[in-house]
């Protein structure tokens, strides 16, 4: 009768084991996966998150969850400190709390995210908010200050990383990105996970950072 007892806590207990995995490398993902370095869990591309990626089975208490849930939608507050109500059906054009800022690319409008979040939270913000907005791109110099100039921190996500290959840089929208003003040194993926793109206003230029860094961002619209 011990025997049997013994076993069947052996059993219990194998059951109860956890089965998350930790990432540390886009690598140890799979092809298309992506470590979410802010937590070392893997992610595969899902259309139906608003961030567009999806949490694996494998990842713990996030497991099957959208990357960014939990706080996403409430992350944001816009220029005048108030708190966005979330949001809760698909949204087309500019809704209010996105303005015109000098500088800005053609119609495009801004709204700033005055919390400082990880890369992946504040691009889930912005695409959150309307089917039509994403993590700002700046495609020119003039872009990058009106940005810059908006967020008013020494630090600011843009929507830029080389997530999926190294040294490869797409925006937010998957496509290539060709205006890249690197600071000095700058890339230097300097320690594990500097994938993601932030503006250094001081100089107006790039760097790339921990993606799990938490700093301002703006959000770009197109009407």
């Amino acid at each position: 009768m011990r025997a049997l007892m013994m076993l069947g806590a052996l059993l219990s207990a194998s059951c109860l084991r956890d089965t998350s995995f930790k990432c540390s490398t886009n690598a140890e993902c799979g092809t298309g996966g992506t470590c979410e370095l802010d937590v070392s869990f893997c992610s595969v591309a899902d259309s139906a998150c608003p961030s567009g990626a999806r949490f694996g089975a494998s990842a713990g208490s996030y497991a099957n969850q959208c990357v960014g849930d939990g706080g996403s939608t409430d992350a944001g507050t816009d220029s005048s400190g108030g708190s966005d109500a979330p949001v809760d059906a698909v949204i087309v054009g500019c809704p209010a709390g996105y303005v015109t800022i000098p500088g800005g690319q053609g119609t495009h409008l801004y709204r700033l995210i005055n919390l400082s979040e990880n890369w992946q939270t504040q691009r889930a913000f912005c695409t959150s908010t309307t089917s039509s907005a994403y993590l700002a791109v700046p495609d020119d110099l003039a872009e990058l200050n009106a940005i810059a100039t908006l967020s008013a921190a020494s630090q600011s996500w843009i929507g830029i990383s080389d997530m999926a290959t190294e040294n490869t840089f797409l925006t937010v929208k998957n496509t290539p990105q060709t205006f890249l003003p690197w600071d000095t040194g700058q890339p230097d993926d300097a320690g594990p996970g500097e994938d993601c793109v932030a503006i250094q206003t001081s100089a107006s230029k790039f760097r790339d950072e921990r993606c799990g860094n938490k700093l301002r961002a703006v959000c770009e619209c197109e009407p």
